[in-house]
């Protein structure tokens, strides 16, 4: 640890669910904005500052973020209470190493913006209920890479992703056996036949997908009700 800072850093990938959790940013600038904006979607936002972008006032009247105004050269460590994660964004590099090294010794995390702290924010593709992460230590090559793999992401993943959905947690009740589970969502996926009806029908991909599943379960899966937008009549 060097002045109270972690060194050596190595990173675990993960998601966090931050609904709950308050992240509080230092700085009203155009970057303060910028992690507002990223974080807001996720997290309760607090932006300390003395002065704000027009973006945050916004953000503000939207009540997407809460602004206390305040001159941080006067202290800043009362709004550490109740803080998940704080990001220093101030203009001030030494007052961001200040609060920076402040928050870690009160054990709370640290987003950096000019460096590696605590918690890196990736580069982020989604698509409906797939989310993939990308992190590298060239922001440029993450942004390449994203890019890269939205174009490559062609097909309906999305549809996919909700099938399996639908399909594992019915086998789930009716195959007891792990390993036969894995071998029917893999035969699934890689089932050409099903990436093409995802395309036209959700419902006939469905079928589909459950001629996978051995006659004896899918007879099991027959004596229940249909899944909930499958129109069966056999």
């Amino acid at each position: 640890m060097v002045n109270g800072v972690k060194s050596n850093r190595q990173h675990l990938p993960l998601f966090l669910d931050l609904g709950s959790r308050s992240v509080v940013i230092f700085g009203g600038g155009s970057v303060g904005e910028r992690k507002a904006r990223q974080f807001s979607e996720f997290s309760r936002v607090t932006v300390v500052s003395k002065s704000f972008t027009e973006g945050l006032l916004q953000m503000e009247r939207d009540e997407s973020a809460k602004l206390i105004r305040t001159d941080l050269a006067q202290g800043y460590r009362e709004y550490f209470e109740g803080a998940f994660m704080v990001i220093p964004a101030t203009s001030d590099a030494e007052l961001n190493r200040s609060i920076e090294i402040a928050a870690s010794k009160k054990g709370i995390l640290v987003n950096k913006v000019d460096g590696i702290g605590d918690v890196v924010v990736p580069s982020l593709i989604r698509k409906g209920p797939i989310a993939i992460a990308i992190s590298t230590k060239s922001p440029a090559l993450s942004k390449y890479l994203r890019q890269r793999l939205e174009r490559e992401l062609d097909e309906n993943f999305e549809g996919m992703a909700r099938l399996l959905g639908q399909i594992r947690k019915e086998i789930k009740q009716e195959v007891p056996d792990q390993m036969e589970r894995s071998r029917i969502i893999w035969s699934i996926l890689s089932d050409r036949e099903v990436w093409k009806l995802l395309d036209l029908s959700y419902e006939k991909a469905y079928m589909r997908a459950r001629e996978q599943v051995p006659q004896h379960e899918r007879d099991s899966l027959d004596a229940g009700d249909p899944p909930q937008g499958i129109d069966r009549r056999d």
